[in-house]
Protein backbone atom coordinates (compact mmCIF):
# COMPACT_ATOMS: atom_id res chain seq x y z
CA UNK A 1 0.00 0.00 0.00
CA UNK A 2 1.35 3.40 -0.85
CA UNK A 3 0.64 6.75 -2.33
CA UNK A 4 0.40 6.94 -6.07
CA UNK A 5 1.92 10.01 -7.66
CA UNK A 6 0.87 10.82 -11.20
CA UNK A 7 3.85 11.02 -13.51
CA UNK A 8 2.30 13.67 -15.71
CA UNK A 9 2.54 16.60 -13.31
CA UNK A 10 2.07 19.79 -15.35
CA UNK A 11 5.40 21.37 -14.48
CA UNK A 12 7.35 18.18 -15.12
CA UNK A 13 5.91 17.46 -18.54
CA UNK A 14 8.81 19.08 -20.37
CA UNK A 15 12.28 20.08 -19.35
CA UNK A 16 11.82 23.56 -20.81
CA UNK A 17 8.73 24.20 -18.67
CA UNK A 18 10.61 23.20 -15.53
CA UNK A 19 13.46 25.55 -16.39
CA UNK A 20 10.93 28.29 -17.10
CA UNK A 21 9.40 27.70 -13.67
CA UNK A 22 12.79 28.11 -11.97
CA UNK A 23 13.54 31.24 -13.99
CA UNK A 24 10.19 32.75 -13.00
CA UNK A 25 10.84 31.92 -9.35
CA UNK A 26 14.26 33.56 -9.56
CA UNK A 27 12.78 36.66 -11.22
CA UNK A 28 10.08 37.00 -8.55
CA UNK A 29 12.63 36.38 -5.80
CA UNK A 30 14.69 39.30 -7.06
CA UNK A 31 11.63 41.58 -6.76
CA UNK A 32 11.37 40.96 -3.03
CA UNK A 33 12.18 44.07 -1.02
CA UNK A 34 14.16 42.79 1.94
CA UNK A 35 14.16 44.84 5.16
CA UNK A 36 17.29 46.75 6.07
CA UNK A 37 19.42 45.67 9.00
CA UNK A 38 18.35 48.78 10.95
CA UNK A 39 14.67 47.81 10.53
CA UNK A 40 15.30 44.24 11.66
CA UNK A 41 17.16 45.38 14.77
CA UNK A 42 14.46 47.94 15.57
CA UNK A 43 11.69 45.36 15.21
CA UNK A 44 13.59 42.83 17.32
CA UNK A 45 14.16 45.36 20.11
CA UNK A 46 10.47 46.32 20.00
CA UNK A 47 9.40 42.67 20.34
CA UNK A 48 11.81 42.02 23.24
CA UNK A 49 10.72 45.18 25.09
CA UNK A 50 7.04 44.35 24.66
CA UNK A 51 7.64 40.76 25.82
CA UNK A 52 9.39 42.02 28.97
CA UNK A 53 6.62 44.55 29.69
CA UNK A 54 3.92 41.92 29.17
CA UNK A 55 5.70 39.37 31.36
CA UNK A 56 6.07 41.93 34.18
CA UNK A 57 2.39 42.85 33.86
CA UNK A 58 1.29 39.21 33.95
CA UNK A 59 3.63 38.46 36.84
CA UNK A 60 2.23 41.33 38.93
CA UNK A 61 -1.33 40.32 38.04
CA UNK A 62 -0.60 36.71 39.01
CA UNK A 63 0.94 37.79 42.33
CA UNK A 64 -2.05 39.99 43.20
CA UNK A 65 -4.58 37.34 42.13
CA UNK A 66 -2.78 34.64 44.14
CA UNK A 67 -2.72 36.75 47.30
CA UNK A 68 -6.34 37.79 46.84
CA UNK A 69 -7.48 34.20 46.41
CA UNK A 70 -5.44 33.03 49.43
CA UNK A 71 -7.07 35.77 51.53
CA UNK A 72 -10.54 34.83 50.30
CA UNK A 73 -9.99 31.15 50.99
CA UNK A 74 -8.64 31.81 54.49
CA UNK A 75 -11.49 34.26 55.17
CA UNK A 76 -14.15 31.66 54.38
CA UNK A 77 -12.53 28.85 56.37
CA UNK A 78 -10.25 27.23 53.84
Amino acid sequence: MGVRVPLDLPFLSRKGELMSLFQDVRKEYSKVQWPKKKDIISSTVWVVVMAVILSIYLGVFDLIATRLLKNLVSLFGG
